[in-house]
Parts: C-alpha cells; sequence; structure tokens
C-alpha cells in the first residue's frame, strides 16, 4: 500500500483548514473522500495524524512530519509540471481574460497554455506554489490579494465598476444613478476568489446603503439581472446584453485593479513581464475601453488614470 499524490495534499488541506469540510471545499471533493484518504495515509504512516476536538483537528508529531514531506514532494511536483516547454498563466474572470490567450504568446515568443484560475486555490498561491508561473487578476482596495514571498506584481488597470440593472426596470432608462438610489435592492457577485462580496459589503455599509448582497453562479447572473431580481456591479468594458442596461455609479465608489502576478525566481524574465504588461495596457486602451458608455464617462473624468504607474 502506498500514499499517491492525492492522499498528501488531503493531509496538507487539513493542516491548511483544521476541519474535514474544510479540507473537502479546498480540494473540491466530498468529505467521505477526505476521511477515506486521510484513513489511508494514517495506515501507510502507521499511526493517527491529527487530533479532533471541538475546534477542529491539528496535526499529532507524526502529522506534522508526514505534512512536511508532503509539502515537500508537492512543491517538487509542481515545478517539474511548471519545468514544461510551454508557459502556464491563469486568470480570474475579467475583461481582458480573452485577450491574454493572445496577447501572452505574442509578447512572450512562447507557447503559453491559460486556463481560468480554480475555485479551490487563491490565484496568487498559484504562482507562490509553482502551478502557474503567472497570474492575472483582480482584487480591491482594502481586499487586496496577499503578498507572498518571491512573488512579485505590475499593476494594468484601475477601473471603475458600473452596474447592470433590468432594461425595463425602474432604473433601467437612467445613465447614472448614486448607490442610494439601490438600497433596498438585492445586490448579486459571482462567486470568483477576487474579495468581491466582502469589498462591496464594505462600500455599501460605509455608504450607508442597506442592501442584500448574494453569491450567484455566472450563467445565472445576468439572467437575474434582466428578470429585475438583482443589480450586478459589473466591469465598465462589459458588452451591451438584451434587456439589460449598463449605468454609471456617481461619485466612481467601485473601483477595480487589475494586476499581473509573477514570480521573481520563475521563468519570466524582467523584460518578458514588462512586454506582456506593457501589451496588456495596449489592450485595455484599445479594446476594453471602446465601449461607448465607458468612452462617454472617460470624457467625463479626464482625470482619471486607468494606467497606474509602475
Amino acid at each position: 500500500m502506498e500514499l499517491e499524490f492525492r492522499h498528501l495534499r488531503v493531509v496538507l488541506a487539513l493542516v491548511d483548514t483544521g476541519t474535514l469540510t474544510g479540507a473537502a471545499a479546498q480540494l473540491g471533493i466530498t468529505q467521505p473522500a477526505v476521511s477515506e484518504a486521510l484513513r489511508r495515509a494514517e495506515r501507510v504512516a502507521g499511526g493517527a495524524l491529527f487530533r479532533r476536538g471541538a475546534h477542529g483537528a491539528s496535526p499529532t508529531p507524526l502529522g506534522e512530519l508526514v505534512a512536511a514531506h508532503a509539502r515537500g514532494v508537492l512543491d517538487s511536483l509542481a515545478q517539474l509540471k511548471a519545468a514544461g516547454s510551454a508557459l502556464h498563466l491563469s486568470c480570474t474572470p475579467g475583461t481582458l481574460q480573452p485577450h491574454l490567450v493572445v496577447l501572452a504568446e505574442e509578447a512572450l515568443g512562447r507557447a503559453v497554455d491559460v486556463h481560468a484560475a480554480p475555485e479551490s486555490a487563491a490565484p496568487v498561491e498559484l504562482v507562490a506554489d509553482g502551478r502557474a508561473h503567472a497570474v492575472l487578476v483582480t482584487d480591491f482596495r482594502g481586499h487586496e490579494h496577499p503578498e507572498l514571498p518571491g512573488v512579485r506584481r505590475t499593476a494594468v488597470a484601475n477601473e471603475p465598476m458600473f452596474v447592470a440593472v433590468a432594461e425595463d426596470g425602474p432604473l433601467g432608462d437612467r445613465r447614472e444613478v448614486d448607490l442610494g438610489d439601490l438600497a433596498g435592492i438585492t445586490w448579486a457577485v459571482t462567486p470568483v476568489r477576487d474579495r468581491r462580496r466582502a469589498y462591496l459589503l464594505d462600500v455599501l455599509t460605509g455608504a450607508g446603503v442597506r442592501a442584500r448582497v448574494s453569491t450567484v453562479d455566472f450563467a445565472a447572473a445576468f439572467g437575474l439581472v434582466e428578470m429585475g431580481r438583482v443589480v450586478l456591479p459589473v466591469m465598465p468594458g462589459a458588452r451591451p446584453r438584451a434587456g439589460i442596461a449598463f449605468l454609471t455609479l456617481a461619485g466612481t465608489p467601485l473601483v477595480v485593479r487589475t494586476s499581473l502576478f509573477w514570480r521573481a525566481d520563475g521563468p519570466l524574465r524582467p523584460d518578458d513581464v514588462i512586454r506582456l504588461r506593457d501589451r496588456l495596457v495596449d489592450a485595455q486602451h484599445a479594446l476594453v475601453e471602446r465601449t461607448p458608455l465607458y468612452q462617454e464617462w472617460l470624457k467625463r473624468h479626464p482625470d482619471w488614470r486607468t494606467t497606474p504607474s509602475r
């Protein structure tokens, strides 16, 4: 009987989260699968790896030893995977995401594999542990991605966020609204790990606006907007959709930042990062900002700087 990589991942997930439920959520598997993998690991290791108590599971001395070895093995595996001929980039949903696929290969002059960041992992951690060479992600003031050892960041864009409402609803004929106009309405956010929900709640609370914020599946979000059930914060470059009106927010209360993270000791050299960042900035101005509503907003805010300093 031998341990497989999946068993090692379960041990580390339990160390990180302290509960079977948390480990299952982090790995995207069922709780019974976590329990079975843990039993397998304990049989092979020859003893209990965790103590279970009122506050969750904590590793035993044997568990700490197994976890240390597991982390080393999985780190080496991640580095081996990342050492292939293709560069591995990841991204969270955003208006620049489709352009990254094309621009990365043009800027870097080599094959690039671009994939969406999984819900089970914080995007920047993908770079920190070698599962991706770089990630393009969004975050928000006061809810930034953590600074991790060996990981560098360069900002690509600072943008206002707009809102999507039902075109035939009470606000559908407006061009701009105040946050106060949206009091009592249910807001929706899609389930991405960019801290959007926490940020939105902070902004609404700070503005004295009482509203409910629900997390909905991306595929259902715009349908719920069209039905008049929710208002949805959207990126300013979002393309028009039938039955939905995009409105600007007075005072620019919601701002989103897009950044590129990479490993300082990875295969991307400083010149590579600069070229990729510059291509993304060009795409931001030439492609993302071409929607009429965004162009109109930028004209009304001539002092706004979408491209931040490096």
